[in-house]
């Protein structure tokens, strides 16, 4: 499969809105699945309502239509507190490893998730953080015209699974795959993940490559 990723400007404080243009931007008209892991869910959800010409399918990893735990208010106050002073990334990599990686962090997974927060402004992770608290793409999901696929992690300390079931909601049509790994699940079981994405594109038509 041919695979795309839109990476995102690290050192701008970018909102939902701001990503949004700058993703379809980037779309291409050729046949192609959207996947949209944590953050980016809302993203995905958000372009697919808009139906893109060459869109066969979504998928949606770890993620949410809206907050999904409203009472972490308080990571917003956290993030405040990594940019008034400066946390370095090594140090906000122990903080956050827990919830993102959990029993299942090793060095090399530690130390590519150190990598990815170095690329990260304080603005920028602070303006996301504030925008998971208060996105609620609900009223796009009845938007959606393609199929959908949720990948779940099992033991994901950051997502619960009533986020899943609350999409289903609007998409009952949804398929629901769980697979054992924490919230970056991609990253922790990606041949799993793989398998899951490739049976799913192979099952839509036309092909999307």
């Amino acid at each position: 499969m041919q695979v795309e990723v839109v990476r995102y400007p690290g050192h701008e404080a970018l909102g939902y809105d701001d990503l949004h243009t700058f993703i379809l931007a980037r779309m291409t008209t050729a046949p192609f699945v959207l996947l949209g892991e944590s953050f980016s869910g809302p993203l995905a959800i958000s372009i697919a309502a808009t139906r893109p010409a060459g869109l066969r399918g979504v998928i949606l990893s770890c993620t949410f239509a809206r907050n999904p735990r409203p009472a972490f208010s308080f990571v917003s106050h956290f993030v405040d507190n990594w940019v008034s002073r400066k946390i370095p990334p090594h140090m906000l990599t122990r903080l956050v490893s827990p919830f993102l990686l959990g029993r299942f962090a090793s060095t090399p997974l530690r130390s590519a998730l150190e990598q990815a927060l170095r690329q990260l402004s304080p603005q920028a992770m602070a303006r996301r953080a504030q925008e998971v608290l208060r996105v609620d793409m609900r009223d796009k999901l009845k938007l959606l015209r393609v199929p959908v696929m949720y990948l779940q992690a099992t033991q994901d300390h950051v997502v619960p699974a009533s986020a899943a079931e609350s999409l289903r909601q609007d998409l009952p049509a949804m398929e629901i795959v769980k697979l054992r790994g924490p919230h970056c699940l991609l990253q922790v079981s990606p041949a799993p993940a793989a398998l899951a994405i490739q049976s799913f594109c192979g099952k839509l038509r036309p092909a999307a490559s």
